[in-house]
């Protein structure tokens, strides 16, 4: 893993570079953004700073009577199962998002919850706690290269891509998943290439119906 978020660090150096060479070093603002988005995104993956995931992981708000867990002589908590969490994949209004939705008894949450004997977390708050990953406005730049992009921005879609699957990887290490769904960013890139040759309307797929709340 660690080898792999260097070679995302490196490509997305090199990405900057070739922008820089193409526009003569007037880079526009939007990819200014975008790529700032993606460095905070490498980072979080690097090295764990502003981590949104850090309140889902924090032992003290799982339940861990329901978890097997207990308190050792160091006070450190040990857990023998691991919270069950749902993935999502979705473009939402703000951009490319990662949610994470828990789970009580066989159901998925997706409402505010506190001590609940069946959930796994000692409270559950979506609108705080579900959005763990964005890439900002990233739908809209995919858009905009198939109307005027260029090879540097075609590199960021592709680096951006992969700094999200990384990122879901990780996921995967942390919680019980019980599901990883949802739309790629090279999902959404094909999809917004085949609207863009039918020269039809772009709009943001719906994954599932509680996405935007």
């Amino acid at each position: 893993m660690t080898e792999h978020i260097q070679q995302v660090e490196n490509s997305l150096r090199e990405i900057n570079r070739l922008k820089r060479k193409i526009t003569f070093g007037n880079i526009p603002a939007f990819y200014h953004s975008v790529s700032t988005s993606l460095g905070m995104a490498e980072g979080m993956l690097k090295y764990g700073f502003e981590n949104s995931l850090d309140v889902l992981t924090d032992k003290k708000n799982w339940n861990i009577k329901l978890l097997g867990g207990m308190e050792d002589k160091l006070g450190d908590i040990v857990c023998e199962h691991k919270p069950r969490m749902s993935i999502y994949k979705v473009f939402t209004k703000n951009g490319f998002e990662v949610h994470c939705v828990a789970w009580k008894g066989e159901h998925e949450l997706h409402t505010d919850l506190v001590n609940h004997p069946q959930m796994e977390f000692k409270f559950w708050h979506p609108g705080s706690m579900k959005v763990v990953f964005r890439i900002a406005q990233l739908h809209t730049f995919i858009q905009m290269y198939f109307e005027h992009g260029d090879e540097a921005d075609l590199q960021l879609i592709r680096c951006a891509h992969n700094i999200a699957e990384d990122f879901v990887d990780q996921l995967l290490t942390k919680f019980n998943v019980q599901k990883v769904y949802g739309v790629s960013v090279r999902n959404f890139f094909d999809f917004a290439e085949q609207k863009f040759k039918e020269k039809g309307e772009l709009y943001l797929p719906n994954v599932y119906p509680f996405q935007n709340d």
